[in-house]
């Protein structure tokens, strides 16, 4: 591949990694205001029990706000907020596992898995992004 269609290569993976961390971060204000304003359905609608006290539901909302906002710091800029990318990875990656191992250890959590699925597939699509990139970011240095 040339120099020129190795660029249109990384700037087309750029574009994908920036609507990917986007679209992720809506996903988690989409969660957290759920969370927050109708827990009772959410739960529901995932089948999982509510936890014994409220203020878990509103410290995992909090959380999921903050990562929504590094999410968007790094889909303004991913060249810039590299370490927000690869929190992002990290964080979806390790809650994606955390929420399969509950669906799969107890029956009354396996709607758990539809959300760790989810966070998976962020993770994965942020870390393709982020390697075909890479080479980009070294150029610009």
């Amino acid at each position: 591949m040339t120099m020129n269609g190795s660029l249109q290569r990384s700037a087309a993976f750029l574009k994908v990694q920036r609507a990917a961390l986007t679209l992720g971060a809506l996903y988690d204000v989409t969660v957290a205001a759920g969370l927050l304003l109708v827990p009772a359905i959410l739960l529901e609608g995932l089948r999982v029990p509510p936890p014994g006290e409220a203020v878990y539901l509103w410290l995992i909302a909090a959380l999921l706000v903050a990562l929504s906002a590094v999410s968007l710091l790094a889909a303004y800029d991913p060249m810039a907020y590299v370490g927000n990318v690869l929190v992002a990875i990290a964080s979806r990656g390790a809650a994606g596992a955390a929420l399969l191992a509950a669906a799969s250890s107890s029956g009354s959590l396996r709607g758990f898995a539809l959300l760790g699925t989810v966070n998976l597939a962020f993770a994965a699509a942020h870390t393709v992004c982020w390697r075909a990139t890479r080479h980009l970011r070294a150029q610009l240095l």
